[in-house]
């Protein structure tokens, strides 16, 4: 045993700080919600007094932390999942003065162009104050040219949200108090609350201002807060303020504080227009932001910075300090801040200036608290069978692999623990793409074992002995599994880099799921392999066999009727979803479009399920709408948010109603619900009819919640990945299989998404993740097989065989490794098309489409097309020959000839 050691003590290791990681999550879930609020005001309360650091000391408050389950260590949900706070605002452009726009117009800027700089100036505001609001994982986007969307996952109060957020932002210039007074007033604030506020502070640097580590913001902000309450505590006329927020590229993660002046010299309101600039007189390539002022605004510039000429002035934005430069000289209407800025940091202070007087207003409209996007009944039911289709693999497993299929069930508990470990190291945001790479990767890591399982098979059958067998199995499938897990690695690291928002979800998700599963198939059941025969407890190998050791099917021979059925299926796809884009169908779901958001109140005390509400509006005609709890309570338990895709589409959904109110969007959701409604009275006012008992309280139009730009980086990240392995296959195979992977694909994708055209199914953003996934497990199917192929042709090329025969024998090798692993994944696929309910029903479809053809394409397309393009280099290289032969040819007839005119000549 000594000699395996080091492997022990490294599977013991990974074993233990999985653990470590994975029990604040546990827990923490596990918790109610009055407990989580109780143990978070214990944490606050706790920090507020300062520790000198001590070593042994906060590694006990650090164990003590983690068995009360930190916070900090736990897997995060994703609105999609749990649910939360959920904002659309809007850009109110007619609000801006012409004049601004015109000032931008003739500084060459388009009307686009604008729209994105008050865009960008808005989203920069609204992420200040998301910070200030201190939730968790939050997901701030611009979708279309108008619109911000913004998530907060896990939170509850809508009103200090929007209160929050919504408010006007508010630009002022303040002078800065002098140091000596600010460290009075800072020993001051310490004397009053001891031990909780200097022992944080650092002077900053040079000497100049105060500091203090980022992670003691919230104890800093408490003391701030508390002091400023305090009558007498900081002199009248003075406020504290905090600079923003450290940047993620700062070595040195830090908050500085300031003392300001109340008295404002100036307020946003004079301020027109702030831009970055090159400074001409920098010699390190600074930069410097230039901004000017109305007449008003410079004469009250010009009397204030006249007056503290060699004082610190702080640009505060929303009560946040962005700079604070010291005033060299009288400024009036035009201005410049110099610095030692980067491009990036003059352009952020630029930002911040003009999103300080924010010439556009912001407008609200939709805030609530929604349950799970997927809806809580669809997360449980996707869960519940998720953990059915797991159990099922295993039995299977254990069935048709006996104890090796055991050790295999084994070794994916220890996966799953590994990959819930580092999702908790990276404090990752699970959503549902995320969970799409959790399911691909229980396929990869099953495949594995069969890889090395049917290796094992074929070293017995050759006559080694068992131990031999076992470690040449490894040996051979361990190529194999590398070359296939690193070709997916390479994809979703392709996928995280260019991708964004659920995409980016999926690539992290992969990635940990890959390495986990490699590790555990090559060095987890390796260990338990060895343990057992080691101790001679693995007696004979009993494995089941599906297909015998002599089959050989001619799969090359019908490589043309698939090609061509493959084209025609394609063609059809292709032509019923370009007939679907453009019917008032549609093909992409409500992710994707424009559509309606409503408010719905079912009067009555009965609850009504969510699932209830989805399935009427679906039979009403409505295309996959969404439906969430919206802030329900004991006297409103049935009140729901719901989203329908494009607004003259759901207007045509149901039939043609008499009535012209039943003619809106939310007469026929009324018409739809009202046989949900109990027979509690409907609202005063509202009529007798069963329609009034469902209350609309919002309705509104609204922008896609993806928009264009996730759907053009998925498709430019989905081609960069497939450039990458042409290249990474062409370097381990040749530039022809590259080629014939890829091709596979792409076909895989084609045939998916033509079926979804075909079916009248929607692409929405969980198709898309879905999508991803295909591409993932189609790839690694293929590279198997190819790596067969290439094995094969160094022992048979050169003996008789041609290629088109080692490409038959290498499928029909591996064709009991493609059939059980497609097997095994799709248990779990159809386990949740059929039992995960209604929401992620299009999510396991396009799944087990994809498996199916994923399968498909590995055994007849992307062969097939290695072989074409084998036979067209061939015929390349032939003609070459041909014509090199012939060139020289040519050259000993001159030759010879010129010999004869010379002997006439003599």
């Amino acid at each position: 045993m000594h000699k395996h050691t080091f492997r022990t003590l490294l599977i013991a290791a990974a074993l233990i700080v999985s653990f470590i990681y994975i029990y604040p999550t546990v827990g923490w879930m596990a918790m109610s919600d009055a407990s989580r609020e109780a143990r978070l005001k214990q944490w606050q309360e706790e920090d507020r007094i300062f520790e000198k650091p001590n070593a042994w000391k906060d590694l006990k408050k650090s164990v003590r932390r983690w068995a009360q389950c930190d916070r900090a260590r736990v897997i995060n949900l994703g609105l999609d999942l749990q649910g939360g706070i959920q904002m659309t605002i809007g850009l109110d452009m007619d609000s801006v003065d012409p004049s601004i726009i015109q000032e931008m117009k003739d500084g060459g800027l388009s009307d686009k162009q604008i729209v994105s700089e008050f865009q960008t100036m808005a989203l920069r505001t609204i992420e200040r104050r998301v910070n200030e609001f201190g939730s968790k994982e939050p997901i701030i986007q611009a979708y279309g040219d108008r619109q911000i969307q913004i998530q907060l996952p896990g939170e509850k109060n809508v009103d200090r949200a929007r209160q929050l957020i919504m408010k006007q932002a508010h630009l002022t210039f303040q002078i800065e108090v002098q140091p000596e007074a600010t460290a009075k007033v800072f020993s001051d604030i310490e004397r009053k609350f001891p031990r909780q506020f200097l022992p944080y502070l650092k002077r900053g640097t040079r000497g100049q201002g105060f500091e203090f580590d980022a992670e003691y913001f919230d104890n800093i902000s408490q003391v701030v807060k508390q002091a400023q309450e305090t009558p007498g505590l900081i002199p009248e006329g003075q406020v504290i303020a905090f600079s923003n927020k450290p940047k993620p590229w700062d070595e040195v993660k830090r908050y500085k504080l300031y003392l300001l002046e109340k008295q404002q010299m100036m307020s946003g309101e004079h301020l027109k227009q702030a831009s970055a600039r090159p400074n001409p007189e920098s010699i390190d390539g600074s930069f410097m932001i230039l901004f000017a002022l109305d007449g008003e605004g410079g004469r009250l510039f010009g009397e204030a910075t006249e007056k503290n000429v060699g004082r610190n002035m702080s640009i505060v934005v929303d009560g946040v300090v962005e700079s604070s430069p010291t005033i060299n000289s009288r400024i009036t209407t035009n201005g410049e801040i110099t610095g030692d800025f980067s491009s990036e940091e003059a352009r952020d202070l630029a930002i911040a200036l003009n999103s300080g007087s924010m010439p556009a207003k912001i407008k609200e409209e939709f805030t609530g608290v929604v349950g799970a996007t997927l809806g809580s009944d669809s997360v449980r039911q996707g869960v519940i069978s998720g953990i059915f289709a797991v159990i099922l693999v295993i039995l299977f497993m254990g069935y048709y692999y006996r104890l090796p299929g055991i050790i295999a069930d084994i070794a994916q508990v220890v996966n799953a623990i590994l990959i819930l470990a580092t999702l908790a190291y990276f404090n990752t945001t699970l959503t549902l793409p995320g969970i799409a790479g959790l399911i691909l990767t229980i396929g990869m890591a099953v495949d594995s074992n069969v890889l090395i399982y049917e290796r094992i098979r074929e070293e017995m059958r050759n006559g080694r002995s068992m131990l031999a067998s076992i470690d040449n199995g490894f040996k051979r499938a361990q190529v194999t599994i590398v070359d296939a897990n690193l070709t997916t690695v390479i994809a979703a690291a392709v996928l995280f880099q260019f991708g964004s928002g659920p995409v980016k979800g999926f690539a992290i998700t992969l990635i940990v799921g890959i390495c986990a599963s490699v590790f555990v198939s090559l060095v987890v059941c390796r260990a338990m392999f060895d343990f057992l025969a080691e101790r001679n407890l693995l007696g004979k190998l009993y494995m089941m066999s599906i297909i015998k050791p002599d089959t050989h099917i001619g799969f090359m021979a019908k490589r043309r009727v698939c090609m061509l059925a493959s084209i025609s299926i394609i063609v059809i796809g292709l032509v019923a979803f370009a007939v679907r884009t453009q019917s008032s169908y549609g093909m992409f779901g409500v992710d994707f479009t424009t559509g309606t958001n409503m408010v719905i109140n079912l009067h009555g005390t009965e609850t009504v399920p969510v699932a209830d509400v989805r399935e009427k509006l679906t039979e009403a005609g409505f295309t996959e709408p969404v439906v969430q709890e919206y802030e329900q309570s004991a006297e409103m338990p049935n009140r729901f948010m719901i989203r329908i895709p494009d607004v003259e589409v759901a207007a045509d959904a149901a039939a043609p109603s008499a009535n012209p109110e039943d003619a809106t969007v939310s007469g026929k959701v009324q018409a739809a619900l009202a046989s949900l409604a109990s027979d509690a009275p409907a609202p005063a006012n509202a009529g007798d009819s069963q329609t009034a008992k469902v209350e609309m309280e919002q309705v509104q139009t609204v922008g896609p919640t993806v928009g264009e730009q996730l759907k053009k980086d998925a498709v430019y990240s989905l081609l960069l990945s497939f450039f990458f392995m042409i290249i990474y296959v062409a370097f381990r195979f040749e530039f022809t299989f590259g080629v014939g992977a890829v091709v596979a694909l792409v076909h895989d994708v084609l045939i998916t998404v033509g079926i979804f055209a075909l079916f009248h199914r929607q692409i929405s953003i969980t198709v898309i993740a879905a999508l991803l996934t295909i591409v993932g497990y189609s790839i690694n199917d293929t590279i198997v097989v190819f790596d067969r192929i290439r094995e094969n042709m160094k022992l048979y090329r050169g003996r008789g065989m041609s290629l088109m025969e080692i490409m038959d024998l290498s499928i029909n090798q591996t064709l009991s490794r493609t059939i059980l692993t497609s097997f095994t994944t799709f248990i779990v696929v159809v386990v949740l098309l059929f039992l995960g309910g209604s929401v992620i029903f299009d999510f396991a479809l396009a799944l087990a489409v994809g498996i199916v053809v994923g399968t498909y394409s590995s055994i007849y397309i992307a062969s097939a097309i290695a072989h074409y393009l084998s036979q067209f280099k061939g015929t390349l290289s032939q003609r070459e020959k041909t014509s090199d032969k012939e060139v020289s040819t040519r050259r000993r007839r001159t030759k010879k000839k010129d010999s004869e005119d010379a002997e006439e000549t003599v």
